[in-house]
C-alpha cells in the first residue's frame, strides 16, 4: 500500500492553492479527528482523508452526484500516470462516506471556522465589538421513510406528496461572512429553540444582530445576563410609543420593559429560571425612517440593549441593522450558489454530514475571499461569492496537470487576484420586483402518492 500514501500526498499537494485549504485537507488532521471520534479503519483506497476530500469535491462540483465526485478523483489520479486505479463504481465511496464519523466532519468545520475569530480584531470590529448575525432557513431532501421519520414533511401536505424538510439556524460572522455555528432539527422545532442552543458561541461584549423573531423579553434579558448585547427588530406585537421613556435623540428613546406576568412553556425556560429574570429591562428603541424603495415597511423600529447613546450612537445602530440583510444574502449563497437547498443523502446521518460539508466548503470560499480582500485592499462585502465559487471550480481541473511549486504558487496568486477584481457593483436604492418572467412547465401536480399513479395510470391529477 505504499503507492496509496504516495498519491495521497500528491493529491493533497495539487490542491494546495492556499494554506487554509492545505490545513483543511490535511490527512493528518482528518485522521486525528477520526481517531478522537473512536473511528477505526483498515488500510484501503478510501481512507478517511480521501473520503472527506472527495466529499468536499462533490460539494463543490455542480453535479453533486457520487458518480461525478469519483470521476473527478480518478481523473486526478489518471492524469498523474497512476495505473492501479479503483473501480469507477461509486458504491465503495458511498459506503466509505457512510462510515465516516459525523464528529470528524464537524471537527473539520470547527477547525476552519476557528480561524475566523482570529481574523476579527481591531478595525474589523464594530465600535470595538464583535458582531454576529443570526438567521434561520430550511433545506429539503429525498422522500425516504427514514428521512420522513427524522425530518417530517410540512403538516399541510398529503402523505407521499411532500419532501422531508430540516430547519436550521446559523450564526454568521458580520465581518467575514463565515458561519461559526449551526443548529439543525426537524421543521416542527421552533427557530428560537435552535437559537438558544447556540448561545455558547457568544462571549461577553459581543453583539447579536437579528430580525423580529428574536426580540423576546426573555431572550434579550438572558443574553444581557451573559453580557451579550442584542440589536433586533421590534416584534410586531409590541407597540413602540416614543412619547414615553427618555428621549436620547431624534427617533431614539430609552424605555423600560416589564417582565411578562406569567410563565409559559413556549418561553423555553423553567419556572425557576423565569422567576430569576429581572422584573424590568431597560432597552433602547431606534426608529429607521429612510427605508429603501421596495421594502414592505415604511418605518422600522429597532430594539437594543445597548443603551448608552455616547458609546453607540443611533446612526451607527441604524447602519448596522441594515447589514442584517447580509444574512439573507449569505443563505442565498449557501442554498442557491453552493446548492445546499436540496440535499441528496438517503439517511439522517448522511444528511447531517452533507450539511456540514456544505458549510465547510462555504467557509473555505469565504476565507479565500477574506485573504483576497486583505492582500489587494478591497472591500470584502463588494466581492462576489458566486464568482469565487466559479473560479475555484475552474481552477480544479488545471491542477491535474501536476504543476510544480512555482506554477502552483502562480495559480494561487492568480486566484486571489481574480477574486479581488470581481467586485459586485454598488447599486444603492436598487429595486427589483420579486416576480419571474420565464414561465414554468405546465405539468400536473402530484396530489396523490406516486404509487397510486403507477397502479391506476396518470388519471385524477391536476
Amino acid at each position: 500500500m505504499a503507492h496509496l500514501t504516495r498519491w495521497k500526498r500528491r493529491l493533497q499537494a495539487d490542491l494546495l492553492i492556499h494554506p487554509d485549504i492545505d490545513e483543511a485537507l490535511s490527512p493528518t488532521v482528518i485522521e486525528d479527528l477520526c481517531r478522537r471520534a473512536g473511528h477505526a479503519w483498515r488500510t484501503s483506497f478510501w481512507s478517511p482523508a480521501m473520503t472527506l476530500t472527495t466529499f468536499l469535491l462533490q460539494v463543490l462540483d455542480g453535479a453533486k452526484t457520487l458518480r461525478a465526485a469519483v470521476a473527478l478523483l480518478l481523473t486526478h489520479l489518471a492524469a498523474r500516470g497512476d495505473v492501479r486505479l479503483p473501480s469507477c463504481d461509486p458504491a465503495a465511496y458511498c459506503q466509505a462516506r457512510r462510515r465516516l464519523p459525523l464528529r470528524a466532519a464537524v471537527g473539520m468545520l470547527e477547525h476552519v471556522t476557528g480561524r475566523a475569530r482570529g481574523l476579527v480584531e481591531g478595525p474589523a470590529t464594530w465600535l470595538g465589538r464583535r458582531v454576529y448575525v443570526v438567521d434561520g432557513s430550511s433545506v429539503s431532501m429525498p422522500d425516504t421513510p427514514e428521512l420522513q421519520k427524522a425530518f417530517p414533511q410540512p403538516s399541510g401536505q398529503k402523505p407521499g406528496c411532500g419532501f422531508p424538510v430540516a430547519r436550521f439556524v446559523a450564526v454568521f460572522c458580520w465581518t467575514t461572512g463565515m458561519i461559526l455555528h449551526v443548529a439543525i432539527d426537524a421543521l416542527g422545532r421552533h427557530e428560537m429553540g435552535l437559537f438558544r442552543s447556540l448561545w455558547g458561541v457568544f462571549q461577553a461584549g459581543d453583539v447579536v444582530l437579528g430580525d423580529r423573531a428574536y426580540s423576546a423579553y426573555v431572550d434579550m434579558a438572558r443574553l444581557l445576563q451573559r453580557q451579550v448585547f442584542c440589536i433586533f427588530r421590534l416584534h410586531q406585537r409590541r407597540k413602540a410609543d416614543f412619547r414615553t421613556g427618555r428621549r436620547l435623540g431624534r427617533g431614539d428613546h430609552r424605555v423600560l420593559w416589564k417582565r411578562p406576568r406569567s410563565w409559559m412553556a413556549s418561553m423555553g425556560i423553567s419556572r425557576q429560571e423565569f422567576a430569576e429574570l429581572p422584573e424590568t429591562l431597560t432597552v433602547r428603541l431606534v426608529r429607521i425612517t429612510e427605508v429603501p424603495r421596495g421594502f414592505r415597511s415604511r418605518t422600522v423600529i429597532v430594539v437594543t440593549t445597548l443603551t448608552d447613546p455616547r458609546e453607540t450612537p443611533a446612526d451607527e445602530i441604524r447602519a448596522l441593522y441594515r447589514d442584517r440583510w447580509t444574512a439573507e444574502l449569505n443563505l442565498r449563497s449557501l442554498k442557491e450558489d453552493l446548492g445546499m437547498g436540496v440535499l441528496r443523502g438517503q439517511s439522517p446521518d448522511v444528511v447531517h454530514k452533507e450539511i456540514v460539508m456544505h458549510l465547510l466548503a462555504y467557509n473555505l470560499i469565504r476565507l479565500l475571499m477574506w485573504h483576497a480582500a486583505a492582500r489587494h485592499g478591497r472591500d470584502l462585502r463588494r466581492l462576489s461569492f458566486a464568482g469565487t465559487l466559479h473560479r475555484l471550480r475552474a481552477l480544479l481541473p488545471l491542477l491535474v496537470q501536476r504543476p510544480d511549486c512555482r506554477t502552483l504558487r502562480r495559480l494561487g496568486d492568480f486566484l486571489l487576484a481574480s477574486i479581488a477584481a470581481d467586485r459586485v457593483p454598488d447599486r444603492p436604492g436598487r429595486f427589483e420586483p420579486r416576480r419571474r418572467k420565464r414561465r414554468p412547465k405546465e405539468y400536473s401536480l402530484l396530489i396523490r402518492p406516486r404509487r397510486w399513479y403507477q397502479l391506476h395510470g396518470d388519471r385524477g391529477g391536476r
